[in-house]
């Protein structure tokens, strides 16, 4: 008897202890993304500390719900692959099939997300809260473009414009850096096809902008 008593108090002292350490994770968790939400209103302008405080716990919010819904879904598609080992076609569409659940997930959070930030905030400090998610990669690269290309026409600059915005939107909900990067990537890739077609030679264009970079510098 007293060594079950033994047993089930070591038990429960190995529980409470990966309890604690679990709790432990979750509160560093939450202030490595507070302190990512804070250099993004601190960098803005709003009419009240209360507003200020708001945005920043919506923006921690968002991280919170990709950083959970990233492991979910890895863990899941994880067990996919090992309880369908030996069958591959039903493997596969089960994992694609996970994905597009989490696709859809995803998507209602991104308009719910908008959908909180548009009660507290105008929509330029909107587009500010974006940049800040996308560590402003859409006015870096248009800057860039545009420095690049001096001879851009008004219509093709608002074409740019139109594709890095897209591209941010889908970036705002990539889980990590790799994957808001990929997505300008890609778009960066249809912005230099479009300027190629457009009789753009993109390679004298870089070349000629980095030369005139490093007069700059001198």
């Amino acid at each position: 008897m007293r060594r079950i008593v033994l047993l089930f108090f070591s038990v429960l002292i190995v529980f409470g202890a990966m309890a604690q350490e679990t709790e432990s994770q979750q509160d560093e968790y939450t202030k490595v993304i507070t302190g990512r939400a804070d250099k993004i209103v601190n960098a803005m302008e709003f009419s009240c500390e209360t507003v200020k405080t708001q945005v920043r716990d919506i923006i921690v919010e968002h991280y919170r719900f990709l950083n959970d819904a990233e492991e979910a879904r890895n863990a899941d598609v994880a067990k996919i692959r090992e309880d369908f080992a030996g069958n591959k076609e039903l493997r596969d569409a089960k994992i694609d099939l996970r994905k597009a659940e989490q696709e859809l997930k995803t998507r209602d959070h991104h308009f719910a997300f908008y959908a909180q930030l548009k009660n507290v905030i105008s929509e330029e400090q909107i587009d500010q809260v974006k940049d800040g998610l996308t560590y402003d990669v859409l006015n870096v690269t248009y800057k860039a473009t545009c420095d690049m290309i001096p001879s851009l026409t008004e219509e093709e600059k608002a074409q740019i414009m139109v594709w890095l915005i897209e591209a941010r939107e889908h970036a705002i909900d990539g889980g990590s850096s790799k994957e808001k990067h990929g997505w300008f990537g890609k778009y960066k890739g249809r912005i230099n096809n479009y300027l190629s077609d457009r009789g753009y030679d993109l390679k004298a264009e870089r070349k000629a902008w980095e030369q005139r970079l490093e007069e700059r510098k001198k």
